[in-house]
């Protein structure tokens, strides 16, 4: 089933319409442009959620997990939620969930069907059948046979890269094995939670309590799994953010620092050229097929002093 957003609500209502007669009795594939939406909650087959061009909120357990140009997003079977976005910008979402046989021959096959559920980073395997999905359903592709062809070669690829992240989980430099996963988890827990808050800041405090940690115990393990202290990783994130943000709007330097969190422009000028090598108006050029940046472009709005000051960077 393949249905393109927004969805009409008169169409979710209907007894007769599609969402109730076929959702959870076979694949389903949603795709489209939003502004302002919110979906559910409602029971999920096995699905794996992206977005792109700003952010959709997925609502489970009581949390929320932001879905960006950064990463997926897998969620097991049988699982309630609820998703929504609000954004200035139109985001453009990607959801499909797995017709249940499909698990089921997954489990027969002696493989788990139960995934880690965490943001993940996009990657070499399951991201470019995403980004081939997402490119067909834009050009208004409507063949569902293709479609089922690649949502079963997308599982077996999400299958890959769920055995390569357990094995690298099981390869961490923890004394109990059978903690491994565990701990794993937990801070992956507290990862989400960072990236869905970017923006309005996190502390190590409330990091280490959404793990179930000590602040002690957080950051020894956080930097154990992710080969960085916690803030580091956010300055990190913010910077890509910041990066699309600066290729793919006008925004000024000044408005990009307020989107991403940071306290102001020569901030993000540091952490942008710490991260890339390059100033964001640098950036900004290379995204327009220019070699340099035009001069103040990417100071409006700052003082002269800070203008001067970010030329010389």
């Amino acid at each position: 089933m393949l249905l393109r957003l927004p969805i009409d609500p008169g169409a979710l209502a209907a007894p007769d319409g599609p969402l109730r007669t076929r959702w959870g009795r076979e694949s389903c594939i949603l795709w489209g442009r939003l502004r302002d939406a919110d979906f559910g909650p409602c029971t999920h087959t096995l699905s794996i959620r992206s977005a792109w061009g700003g952010v959709e909120s997925v609502h489970i357990d009581g949390r929320t997990i932001g879905v960006d140009d950064d990463n997926f997003l897998i969620l097991n079977h049988g699982r309630i939620y609820s998703t929504s976005v609000h954004s200035e910008q139109p985001v453009e979402s990607l959801a499909i969930c797995f017709h249940p046989t499909l698990v089921e021959q997954m489990h027969s096959d002696g493989a788990s069907s139960q995934f880690l559920e965490h943001l993940r980073p996009h990657d070499a395997v399951v991201s470019p059948l995403l980004q081939a999905i997402r490119q067909e359903l834009a050009r208004g592709g409507e063949d569902e046979l293709w479609y089922d062809e690649q949502l079963t070669i997308l599982l077996a690829r999400m299958r890959v890269h769920q055995e390569s992240l357990l094995d690298r989980v099981d390869r961490l430099a923890l004394i109990r094995s059978t903690t491994r996963r565990e701990v794993y988890r937990r801070v992956a827990r507290a990862t989400d939670l960072l990236h869905s808050n970017y923006a309005s800041g996190v502390d190590l405090e409330m990091l280490a309590r959404t793990a179930g940690l000590s602040k002690y115990h957080f950051l020894r393990l956080f930097k154990l799994v992710h080969g960085l202290t916690p803030h580091t990783y956010l300055q990190r994130k913010r910077v890509g953010v910041a990066v699309r943000l600066l290729e793919s709007t006008r925004l000024t330097v000044r408005e990009v620092a307020t989107n991403v969190g940071f306290a102001d422009d020569s901030t993000l000028v540091r952490q942008v050229r710490r991260w890339t090598r390059r100033t964001p108006g640098q950036v900004r050029a290379a995204a327009l097929g220019r070699e340099e940046p035009v001069p103040g472009e990417e100071m409006r709005g700052n003082s002269a002093v800070q203008h001067r000051q970010m030329l010389q960077c």
